[in-house]
């Protein structure tokens, strides 16, 4: 066996290593985007639900009504910061994956075109 291929043997372990490593931290991080989504979502049906239950305690007790209002902001001011941060991440795990795909044919002697 000549050093070429021991080296060729090596980037091709690498890369099978850097592909089971991508693929072990995808899922967890595919489950994680999906719980911060299902929390936005449950986080929405509370927001309707402050608005409702503050409609119904306006007229009976105005400061539970002005709770309900504060919870209601709360939640629209969280979903408007945590929205455009989830879109961000989620852009950069593409990137960085296209970046290892890429880095891989690269050090495998692939072709650099797009």
């Amino acid at each position: 066996m000549n050093t070429e291929n021991a080296k060729r043997i090596k980037d091709v372990l690498i890369a099978i290593l850097i592909i089971v490593g991508v693929l072990a931290i995808l899922p967890a991080v595919s489950i994680a985007i999906i719980t911060i989504l299902s929390f936005l979502i449950t986080g929405f049906s509370f927001a309707n639900i402050a608005l409702v239950e503050m409609m119904g305690y306006w007229s009976s007790n105005i400061w539970t009504s002005f709770f309900y209002f504060g919870l209601l902001v709360i939640e629209l001011g969280l979903l408007i910061i945590i929205i455009p941060i989830l879109v961000w991440v989620i852009k950069w795990l593409i990137k960085a994956i296209k970046w290892v795909i890429s880095a891989i044919k690269k050090r495998l002697g692939g072709s650099n075109k797009q």
